[in-house]
């Protein structure tokens, strides 16, 4: 009975690394997503309505699901710094304190603007904004690609590690 039970917790405790690791690719696709909607709509504000940063941010952080609502949020509430730390370092905080999925690609994307942003006029950020928004859309399609591709492989692999190794120590 022992034996039994170990099996079964040695498949599943392998499985759901599997599942854990697909689970990771789901939620840097959504988060992707979500960045993508949201430096669209900054676009869109900046363009139409020129609405200050601060007010973006809260706009987005109200607006916005976790963990880009979050972010955003915690690009508002450094706000009260601004004078005393440029924007640039303040949304590089923002971007290291909030737990987005991304890879080193999104974060440098991320990164840039953040350098661009309130440093220069209207137009040239939402040139910007538009720039990254087309890099992100595309590590958003590759991201997809590879969720599709290797999130079941993942739960797969993590299933049969675990019955392997419950083979072996059988």
């Amino acid at each position: 009975m022992l034996r039994l039970l170990g099996a079964v917790l040695l498949t599943g405790g392998a499985g759901m690394m599997g599942f854990g690791a697909a689970a990771r690719l789901n939620r840097r696709v959504r988060t992707l997503r979500l960045l993508t909607e949201a430096l669209e709509r900054m676009e869109r504000e900046l363009s139409f309505r020129l609405t200050s940063l601060p007010e973006l941010f809260t706009l987005l952080a109200g607006h916005i699901a976790p963990p880009v609502g979050k972010f955003f949020a915690c690009c508002r509430d450094s706000m009260s710094h601004l004078g005393e730390e440029r924007l640039e370092d303040l949304w590089r905080n923002a971007l290291a304190a909030s737990d987005l999925d991304l890879g080193e690609e999104e974060h440098q994307i991320l990164e840039t603007l953040g350098g661009i942003l309130g440093r220069y006029d209207g137009e040239g950020q939402t040139q910007a904004l538009a720039l990254a928004r087309t890099q992100l859309e595309r590590c958003l399609e590759a991201a997809t690609v590879e969720r599709d591709r290797m999130g079941k492989v993942y739960g797969a692999l993590g299933l049969a590690a675990g019955i392997f190794l419950v083979i072996v120590f059988l």
